[in-house]
């Protein structure tokens, strides 16, 4: 891996990892959310300091060269998270209907009871 991919890899990384850091800081990002950016961080600068590690996994899983497996693995650990993230998605498109459904169905028992009252 180059000297640049490498202070590229961890200057990103650090980058990313300060602005989470900021972001939580300033309550605008859940801690739940921010773990997996710094973890995600902590793994490219590890990545960047280590590259006989990252070259020697490279051969020895038979990829070509030790940069198309950081590629590989920035890839892997993104579509994980967007898995992650369709699934909270999911979770609260059913919990907005399901919430949706019980204030109708109480604004419908109101305006009954309501109509029932009005009657003589």
């Amino acid at each position: 891996m180059s000297l640049t991919m490498r202070i590229l890899l961890i200057a990103g990384s650090l980058l990313t990892a300060l602005y989470v850091l900021l972001r939580v800081r300033k309550s605008r990002m859940r801690t739940e959310d921010s773990v997996f950016w710094l973890v995600f961080s902590l793994i490219l600068v590890l990545m960047g300091l280590l590259p006989d590690l990252v070259t020697g996994l490279a051969a020895r899983i038979g990829v070509l060269s030790a940069a198309n497996l950081v590629f590989l693995i920035v890839i892997f650990l993104l579509i994980i998270k967007l898995f992650l993230m369709d699934q909270r998605i999911s979770d609260l498109h059913r919990q907005t209907t399901e919430t949706a459904q019980t204030v109708a169905i109480r604004e419908k028992k109101e305006r009954e009871e309501a109509r029932e009252e009005d009657r003589p």
